[in-house]
């Protein structure tokens, strides 16, 4: 299987919201018997909502991408899918290598706009944190979760929500700002807030 860009699989996730083609990342299907086949291993009751995650290599620009893509399916069926990317892909570059226009989101930012996230009307969330090391200069994608359209949603009477990135997340944890108000914050943010406002505009 030719090892794909990760700026065509992430285009996927912006497209439908969810990955919908399991042979992009090496499946046939999105079925448990298939994930478990492939090295991937359940973590939680296979019987509520489940994750499956193993580590697929992708590619950017010549460089290897590492990104643990996961799977949720709850009672068998497969409900959402992400990946987990770490400090490997710049937000900027793939926001500039979309098609363009984007569909409809909201920003989500911390305090000091160190981190934040990307909430779009299907569900899909891109959620992202400047480098670490010296100053802030650049947004990288951290975790990619979007939920299947018409899948069954996990329980609501159960505490636990395994996707680290779901809407009820990343809302808990980020205030939702004004895309207006991002050239202000701007002003007195770090240079990923100002590249990610100037992108935005």
């Amino acid at each position: 299987m030719p090892i794909l860009d990760i700026h065509v699989l992430l285009q996927s996730w912006l497209d439908h919201g969810w990955l919908r083609d399991p042979q992009a990342v090496g499946l046939s299907t999105f079925e448990a018997q298939e994930l478990v086949a492939h090295g991937y291993y359940p973590v939680s009751d296979v019987d509520q909502l489940c994750l499956y995650e193993d580590e697929r290599l992708f590619r950017r620009a010549g460089r290897p991408v590492h990104a643990l893509f996961k799977a949720f399916l709850q009672r068998g069926q497969l409900v959402a899918n992400g990946l987990g990317l770490g400090d490997q892909v710049h937000l900027a570059g793939f926001l500039r290598a979309a098609r363009q226009p984007l569909p409809a989101f909201r920003v989500l930012l911390e305090q000091g706009g160190r981190s934040g996230a990307l909430l779009f009307e299907n569900g899909l969330v891109l959620q992202f944190a400047a480098n670490l090391r010296g100053k802030p200069r650049h947004y990288y994608l951290t975790l990619v979760e979007g939920h299947v359209a018409d899948a069954q949603l996990p329980d609501r009477d159960s505490d636990i929500d395994l996707r680290a990135a779901s809407a009820r997340h990343v809302q808990a944890i980020y205030d939702s700002r004004d895309r207006a108000e991002l050239p202000r914050l701007a002003r007195r943010g770090n240079a990923a807030l100002r590249e990610l406002a100037h992108l935005l505009s």
